[in-house]
């Protein structure tokens, strides 16, 4: 993820374990935020990464 409002975001593939990992960071209690494009931009790579699992 590159996005601005995904600073705190990261997305990685466990091949080994069959996972995708989403880590996201933000101040204790409170949501994480995405706009409308990095939520699109978000779901695209976990799709293509779902696809790699396959």
């Amino acid at each position: 993820m590159n996005s601005p409002d995904a600073d705190d975001l990261t997305l990685e593939i466990d091949q080994t374990n069959g996972v995708i990992r989403l880590k996201a960071a933000a101040t204790f209690g409170e949501p994480v935020e995405l706009s409308a494009d990095a939520a699109r931009e978000l779901g695209q790579s976990l799709i293509r990464l779902a696809d790699e699992l396959e």
